[in-house]
C-alpha cells in the first residue's frame, strides 16, 4: 500500500473531457464500479495530495531531512525536491546559488510555494550570470508544457542572467520580491494568468554591453513577457537599462512550442497601480498585433528617457502597433525637462487603437518624499500630502493593496502609483 501510495502522489488519473458523453445512458451500469473507486480513491487520496513543509537556512546541509530544525542548505535542492503542494520557507541570510529550477508543476488546490521565512528577507545571489544561473521555470518533460501553480515571495533576487525566466507558465505568482543587478531582464517569459505584484524590479541590463555596443542598449527591459490575463500591478519599476515594461503582442503560436495560442498571444492584460521611472527608455513599450484589451490605469511614470532627445517617449511607447481595445486611464506623467518628455508615442492613434482620459501629463510633478529629477543612491517613491496623485487613480476591484500592504483606498478614491498615501498615529507619512 505504501508503494501504491507514492505512485498515486505523483501520477494523477487523468479523466477524458468528454468521459460523460461517451458513457450518457450507462450510469446504472457504472455506479457499482464506480462506488468502489471513489471508496479507493477516500483511502489514497490523502497521500496523493499530502503536502510537505520544507525549510532552508544557511545553517542547513542538503543531507538532513529538510524540518525546521534540521534544514536543507541551498534553495535549488528545496525546489528540486518539491511537488504538488510543498512549500519551502527560506531564512534569512544570502545564498549563492547557480541555477534554481522549478521542474514540476502545482495543481489549482495544491501549488507549490517558495516563500520567505516570515519576518526574514533572505537574499538568492547567483555566482555566475553568465552561465544562466537565475530561477527558470521550465517543465522537466520539455519547455513546450505548461508549468503552473507557482508562487515565488518574499526574495532579493540579485546578480543573474535573467532574475526570472519562464517558458509557458501559467497560474504563477511573482510577489513582494527585489530583483536587480541581473545581466539581462529581470523577469522574462511567456505564459497565461501570471501575477506580478509589489514587487521592486530596478538596476537590471547589460549596462557593461551597452557602453561599448550601443544596439544592446535596447534589448534589456525590467519586464518583458506574452501571454494572456497578465497582471502587473503595485511594483516599483526603475533604473533598468532600457524600457521598464515591455508588453510583447507579436510573437507568434507554434504548436510545436506552445500548449496553446493563450501562452503566446499577449490580450487581457492590466498593468496598474506601478511607480515607473529613472528606466534608459519609455516606462512601458507596447508592439505588435495581439495586444487586445489591455489596461494601463493608475500608473506613475517619471522621469524614464533621460539620455534620449526631448522628443522621446517617457511614458507609453508604441511600436509596431496595430492592436486595439487599449484603454489608458488616470495615468501620471511627469518629466522635467531634461531627456524625454513625451507621454504617449506616435505609433499609434487615439481612438482607433486606444483610448484615454483622466491622464495628468506634465502638470506637476509626483512629489515623491525622495526621487529628484536625477535618480538617488536609495529613491523613495512615497508620497507626500502635496502629490497630486492622491485620490486622483481609478477604482480597480481587483486591487485591494498597495506596494507596502496598505490597504487601497485610503482616502476616496485610489492614489496613482505603487503607494497610497497615509499617515501615522505618529504624523509619519507613508
Amino acid at each position: 500500500m505504501i508503494g501504491l501510495c507514492l505512485v498515486w502522489r505523483s501520477t494523477r488519473p487523468r479523466v477524458h473531457p468528454n468521459l460523460a458523453d461517451k458513457y450518457k445512458g450507462f450510469h446504472l451500469q457504472l455506479k457499482p464500479a464506480l462506488s468502489a473507486w471513489m471508496l479507493i480513491s477516500a483511502l489514497l487520496y490523502p497521500a496523493a495530495t499530502l503536502a510537505a513543509t520544507y525549510y532552508v537556512a544557511t545553517i542547513g546541509n542538503n543531507s538532513n531531512p529538510g524540518t525546521e530544525k534540521k534544514p536543507w542548505g541551498t534553495v535549488s535542492y528545496a525546489v528540486a525536491t518539491m511537488v504538488a503542494g510543498d512549500t519551502t520557507y527560506v531564512r534569512g541570510g544570502t545564498y549563492n546559488e547557480n541555477e534554481i529550477r522549478f521542474s514540476k508543476s502545482g495543481t489549482p488546490t495544491a501549488a507549490i510555494k517558495l516563500l520567505n521565512y516570515p519576518g526574514e528577507f533572505p537574499t538568492l545571489h547567483f555566482n555566475d550570470p553568465t552561465r544562466l544561473h537565475r530561477i527558470l521555470l521550465q517543465h522537466g518533460s520539455g519547455s513546450r508544457n505548461p508549468m503552473g501553480w507557482i508562487t515565488i515571495e518574499g526574495f532579493e533576487i540579485a546578480n543573474a542572467y535573467d532574475g526570472i525566466k519562464m517558458h509557458n507558465g501559467h497560474d504563477v505568482t511573482i510577489r513582494r520580491n527585489w530583483i536587480h543587478d541581473s545581466l539581462y531582464q529581470g523577469i522574462l517569459g511567456n505564459g497565461t494568468r501570471i501575477l506580478i505584484d509589489r514587487n521592486t524590479i530596478n538596476h537590471n541590463g547589460g549596462v557593461a554591453e551597452c557602453a561599448v555596443y550601443r544596439p544592446r542598449c535596447t534589448l534589456d527591459h525590467g519586464i518583458y513577457m506574452n501571454g494572456t490575463g497578465i497582471m502587473i500591478t503595485n511594483n516599483l519599476i526603475y533604473d533598468n537599462l532600457c524600457y521598464g515594461v515591455q508588453a510583447n503582442g507579436k510573437a507568434s503560436y507554434d504548436p510545436a512550442k506552445h500548449p496553446g495560442p493563450e501562452y503566446v498571444h499577449s490580450s487581457n492584460w492590466v498593468i496598474a497601480n506601478n511607480t515607473i521611472a529613472y528606466n534608459g527608455c519609455s516606462g512601458i513599450v507596447v508592439w505588435g498585433s495581439t495586444l487586445l484589451n489591455l489596461r494601463i490605469e493608475n500608473n506613475l511614470f517619471y522621469e524614464n528617457a533621460v539620455q534620449k532627445g526631448s522628443s522621446a517617449v517617457q511614458g507609453i511607447h508604441f511600436v509596431w502597433m496595430t492592436s486595439t481595445r487599449i484603454i489608458i486611464n488616470n495615468n501620471h506623467f511627469y518629466a522635467s525637462g531634461v531627456g524625454g518628455t513625451l507621454a504617449f508615442g506616435l505609433g499609434a492613434i487615439n481612438n482607433v487603437h486606444y483610448t484615454q482620459s483622466g491622464n495628468i501629463v506634465n502638470m506637476s510633478p509626483p512629489e515623491f518624499i525622495n526621487a529628484p529629477a536625477t535618480l538617488p543612491r536609495s529613491p523613495n517613491f512615497s508620497l507626500t500630502a502635496r502629490s497630486p496623485a492622491i485620490d486622483a487613480g481609478g477604482t480597480i476591484p481587483t486591487i485591494r493593496e498597495a506596494f507596502d500592504s496598505t490597504p487601497r483606498p485610503q482616502g476616496r478614491a485610489f492614489d496613482i502609483g505603487a503607494y497610497e498615501y497615509k499617515v501615522d498615529d505618529d504624523g509619519k507619512e507613508h
